[in-house]
């Protein structure tokens, strides 16, 4: 007996997700309130997967659908929380 399997994959690579991970350097953190409100205001950008402010090594972390979501969005985000971004 022969068994015949035939999957059909309909796939457009122009559309296909691209997840980036990149860290930002960000100063005026002070405790961890400051890296909560960070996370918070990053978070309200669709494309987010995950963000992780550091406020002792002055970073935040973020893991982004670059196809939703521009890194320059998610600076315009930490500024607009009142930090900065390094030069």
């Amino acid at each position: 007996m022969i068994f015949s399997f035939t999957f059909a994959v309909s796939a457009n690579v122009k559309d296909a997700q691209k997840i980036r991970t990149t860290t930002i350097n960000t100063y005026g953190m002070h405790c961890s309130g400051c890296e909560e409100t960070v996370e918070t205001e990053i978070k309200k950008l669709e494309g987010i997967k995950s963000v992780k402010a550091d406020h002792v090594n002055k970073t935040v972390i973020i893991k982004y659908d670059d196809k939703k979501v521009t890194l320059e969005q998610v600076k315009t985000a930490i500024t607009s929380a009142g930090y900065r971004l390094s030069e």
